[in-house]
């Protein structure tokens, strides 16, 4: 019964390790040989488990289009990186790389004080 695993298990572990299983058989005489690269994590998954956002407080309701829903629903189940984590590393990423983004809130509230 420990040997059956869900389909998301199945995607987890094979985004994490490298695919477990029989070692492959030598080549027959004459037979070019196959490369075959181990699977590992990109860098940006380990970026976003090691994202912090146990201290956010706030919440914003935000809407996707259906395409976008499902394959975030699909990356939660294929890396078990929660939503919310997602989103906040996201958004945090989104404002550092575009700082006129800042600058337009910023002049949007000093004309305000005027």
């Amino acid at each position: 019964m420990n040997d059956i695993k869900s389909l998301a298990d199945q995607l987890r572990s094979s985004i994490t390790s490298p695919p477990a299983g029989p070692k492959p058989k030598p080549p027959a005489e004459g037979k070019p040989k196959k490369q075959t690269k181990a699977v590992s994590a990109p860098a940006i998954l380990e970026e976003i488990r090691d994202y912090d956002n146990s201290g956010h407080k706030n919440m914003v309701h935000v809407r996707f289009d259906k395409k976008t829903a499902q394959l975030l629903s699909h990356f939660k189940m294929a890396t078990g990186i929660d939503l919310t984590k997602l989103i906040a590393f996201s958004v945090r990423r989104l404002l550092s790389q575009h700082p006129e983004i800042k600058s337009i809130v910023q002049q949007y509230i000093q004309n305000l004080e005027l």
